[in-house]
């Protein structure tokens, strides 16, 4: 049969030759000693250095990576996780799904990439999963011969030079980005932490790059706060009626305030105008509206030690570093009776779209990116790869049930757990809201029906990989809000691991507190105090000698109890441990696991039997992604499992963006109780997710639009700090300060006409009282412009010289870093002042849409007008500064 010559060719056909070259190194590579292999590492360097290419080492890099997998971890790469590594090496996005290995696929390209010695850095969603992986595939690259780094919040300057200078770093998006503004604060080299940028994977990279892309990175400093106002303004929204004095946009979550409404205020705060531009009301008033009508409690944020926590809509953690802009966090606060905090001005910011694409080189992976792909490949030039499964998907995607209201729709869902629960399947309902979590919740503490919940509250987040983990144990319930990027695989039959750390935990702790007499008959009280030590004392002796070593191990001792926990909970990831201490622990869970393995391969196979996990969706988000993300945590590795989504006509996306169709089928065929099963409905949705979608793109497309303009005014003056903060001597730079500030003062001033006197003291007033002191003001009205330059550029460069000379006589050594540090602060300084006007010409501008002009191309022309003003402003700060200074 021929082959047809237009059919797409498929993602194992396009790397398949390099597949077989891999798989055939293999057996040279297991001949290999552990200390040739190591070797080899330092030859593909070599060979990198020689030819600069890292193709030519892709074959031999990844089989080194391959069987140094399993040498210390046990795992071998699949050809499919080959096929991701190459993916991912092309600068691309590898779609995999849940329980695939992403987190083993990226060792392969981090290992190559890291060759070059020009580091690579592997970003995470949160720092578990950064610590998490730097542990267990570190492993690897320390086997080969790399050093590994890991970034955590409460790290120092010194801590993380280090990690950032290992061959690979873990990171999450939070840390890297801060880490990248905090080092274009730097006044000195010595506090810069990042070294120049080379390839990046971005792990849940649809999460960092998609979901976080309307929301910048911010460092900004306190100002002056008026307290009083923010309180007066939540109390006025008492006495405010939706649709009569304001209207809301849910949609864009704005507020309208109607001429009554202005009135209203008006008359209750005793003003005339509440946009009085020297005592402004508007700002406060809208602020506090929005507080109390668009944001709530246990949704979009919670309270937490006296403080608001925002809750992120799209993985349902909380974010304690973050604030709503623009007063809007202090009119919550207000709200709540919280301590309201100091209002900010930012002196530096980013968004994670233009941070990524400092980057050379970089790569994402996700369980859900293909649906975005048109964004990731125009915003990012990231083409989407979708890696097929090491096993055939056995999920089953049941229709949506839909009901006429939301009490019908959750009494359905606890009623479909009551009956599930009698067969024992394991059901994981995944929830939009803390708030809705929590109210599931209690209706089926009302049908009496055991579960665990999982949302951004701090008792629950504690255990959120014991809950999650085990969330697949047969019989269970559990109720989460969200589930990208938790980093914990559900295991049909629940996670034999968890369960054993949990147990040997308990048992070291107590042992760890008897005293030393106590600890003589500890093991026969222990033996019934734990069942599971006593059936253990009847099939593994060794497993009670071990114990009692490591007991009266002094070392042991004199661990706390958290490192206990830590030590026990990374016994998994750390194959072969160094320490005694560890060693015991190790060979402990081992004896626990394998006397459990045969309860748990029992459970195993009878909740694949039940038919796997059953996810329970309660409301569609407005991204399919997050929906697929949810479906995404059963039918992992060829496992059965099934999804169904229980929706009602009061479900916020049905409410907000369904149309004219939709409200026609469900109010002629809904009935009280009774669920309708639609192909039709089901399309509907996908339709009105898909509207939500483009319009979210939108925005963020909008958004990249204009921050494009100011990144690359950023990128020059992040490159212009950064040579100055290198340069062992700031004088060039000084002296070409000098002879701009000089030129244009002259040719201003010629173009106004002034001469004589009034020109002399207008020079003087800027660059000193020294300068044409003995020239007669006659005499410039014959010179010609550029020799008058000329003659002022020799004046400064006279008093400049004589500056240094008398402060190296006070101060010897002092003036090279007092200008270098000099420049650096106007240049922030004005830089955080350009910020403040560009987001203020970004409000202004919206507006000229009405005079039929283009809102962007007028953005561009008058920042760079305001960007031009910023460089002229910084260099005649600098040289006043510089020319008189008390210091000098």
């Amino acid at each position: 049969m021929l082959k047809n010559p237009f059919k797409k060719k498929s993602i194992a056909d396009k790397y398949q030759t390099l597949i077989r070259e891999i798989n055939a190194l293999e057996s040279t590579v297991k001949t290999l000693t552990d200390g040739e292999l190591r070797n080899k590492t330092n030859q593909l360097k070599q060979r990198y250095q020689d030819e600069q290419n890292l193709n030519n080492l892709i074959v031999e890099s990844f089989a080194l990576t391959r069987e140094a997998s399993y040498r210390t971890l046990g795992l071998r790469h699949f050809d499919v996780q080959l096929i991701g590594g190459l993916v991912l090496n092309g600068g691309k996005i590898a779609e995999m799904r849940t329980g695939e290995g992403k987190t083993l696929v990226a060792t392969l390209p981090a290992y190559l990439n890291a060759l070059t010695k020009k580091g690579v850095h592997i970003v995470t969603v949160n720092e578990y999963l950064a610590s998490r992986d730097q542990t267990s595939m570190g492993q690897i690259y320390r086997f080969l011969g790399l050093e590994t780094g890991l970034i955590q919040e409460k790290m120092t300057t010194p801590e993380r030079q280090r990690n950032y200078k290992a061959d690979i770093t873990y990171v999450t998006n939070n840390e890297l980005g801060f880490d990248y503004l905090r080092d274009n604060l730097a006044l000195n080299i010595r506090d810069v932490v990042l070294r120049p940028f080379n390839y990046c994977i971005v792990d849940e990279v649809d999460s960092v790059l998609i979901d976080e892309a309307l929301t910048p990175l911010i460092i900004a400093n306190s100002v002056k706060t008026c307290v009083d106002k923010y309180i007066i303004a939540s109390e006025i929204t008492e006495y405010l009626e939706l649709n009569v004095h304001f209207e809301i946009d849910e949609k864009n979550k704005s507020v309208l305030l109607t001429n009554q409404g202005t009135i209203q205020i008006e008359k209750i705060l005793g003003v005339q105008d509440l946009y009085n531009p020297r005592d402004p009301w508007i700002p406060y008033v809208i602020n506090a509206i929005r507080a109390s009508s668009l944001f709530f409690r246990d949704v979009h944020y919670i309270v937490q030690n006296n403080r608001i926590v925002i809750v992120d809509e799209f993985t349902g953690r909380i974010m304690p570093d973050r604030r709503w802009s623009d007063g809007l966090h202090q009119a919550v606060e207000a709200k709540e009776n919280v301590a309201i905090r100091q209002t900010t001005e930012i002196t530096a910011s980013i968004t994670y779209q233009n941070f990524f694409l400092v980057y050379p080189k970089l790569s994402g992976m996700t369980g859900t990116a293909k649906t975005a792909e048109v964004e990731f490949d125009k915003i990012y030039s990231l083409p989407v790869e979708e890696i097929p499964t090491a096993r055939p998907n056995l999920r089953q995607d049941l229709p949506d049930l839909i009901y006429k209201d939301e009490f019908s729709k959750w009494n359905a869902i606890a009623k479909e757990c009551q009956n599930i629960s009698l067969v024992k399947q394991p059901i994981l309902i995944g929830t939009t809201t803390v708030e809705k979590s929590e109210m599931l919740a209690q209706l089926l503490q009302e049908y009496r029906l055991s579960h665990q919940i999982l949302n951004a509250k701090p008792e629950n987040v504690r255990r959120e990989s014991e809950i999650v983990a085990q969330a697949g144990k047969k019989g269970s319930i559990t109720i989460a809000t969200n589930m990208a990027g938790r980093g914990t695989d559900i295991i049909l039959g629940g996670n034999i691991q968890f369960k054993v750390r949990k147990d040997l935990y308990n048992i070291l702790v107590t042992y760890k507190y008897q005293t030393k007499e106590n600890k003589k008959d500890s093991l026969s009280r222990s033996l019934q105090i734990f069942p599971l030590l006593k059936k253990l004392q009847r099939t593994s002796q060794k497993f009670l000698t071990v114990l009692n070593c490591l007991i009266n191990n002094k070392q042991f001792l004199n661990l706390s109890d958290v490192e206990v926990l830590k030590i026990l909970n990374e016994s998994e990831l750390i194959r072969i441990p160094k320490i005694s201490y560890q060693c015991s622990m190790k060979f402990l869970i081992n004896e626990l696991v394998n006397f459990e393995k045969k309860t748990q391969k029992l459970d195993n196979v009878i909740v694949k039997n039940l038919g796997g996990l059953y996810i329970i969706g309660t409301e569609r988000n407005d991204s399919q992604r997050i929906d697929n993300q949810l479906r995404g945590r059963c039918g992992r590795q060829g496992d059965p499992g099934k999804s169904r989504f229980f929706l009602s006509v009061e479900d916020k996306l049905i409410r907000l963006f369904g149309d004219a169709r939709l409200e026609n089928v469900l109010k002629s065929q809904l009935l009280d109780d009774l669920p309708l099963e639609s192909e039709l409905v089901t399309k509907i949705l996908d339709s009105a997710q898909k509207r939500v979608e483009e319009r979210n793109y939108e925005l963020r497309k909008n958004l990249f639009d204009y921050d494009d303009i100011l990144n690359k005014q950023r990128n020059v003056v992040y490159y212009e700090r950064r040579k100055v903060l290198e340069s062992e001597s700031a004088r060039i730079k000084i002296l070409a300060y000098g002879e701009q500030v000089i030129s244009e003062i002259t040719s201003k001033l010629r173009r106004k006409k002034v001469f004589g006197s009034q020109l002399i003291s207008r020079i003087r007033n800027l660059l000193g009282t020294k300068f044409l002191l003995n020239f007669p003001s006659s005499d410039l009205n014959n010179l010609e412009s550029i020799d008058f330059q000329t003659y002022l550029l020799q004046e400064f460069w006279l008093s400049y010289e004589s500056k240094i000379l008398e402060l190296e006589v006070e101060y010897p050594g002092i003036i090279q870093e007092f200008e270098r540090t000099l420049i650096l602060i106007y240049m922030d300084r004005e830089w955080k002042e350009h910020l403040q006007k560009m987001s203020l010409l970004r409000d202004a501008v919206g507006w000229r849409k009405y005079g039929q002009r283009n809102p962007l191309s007028e953005y561009k022309e008058d920042a760079y007008k305001l960007f031009k003003y910023r460089g002229i402003v910084t260099r005649h700060l600098v040289i006043y500064e510089l020319l008189r200074s008390s210091i000098l």
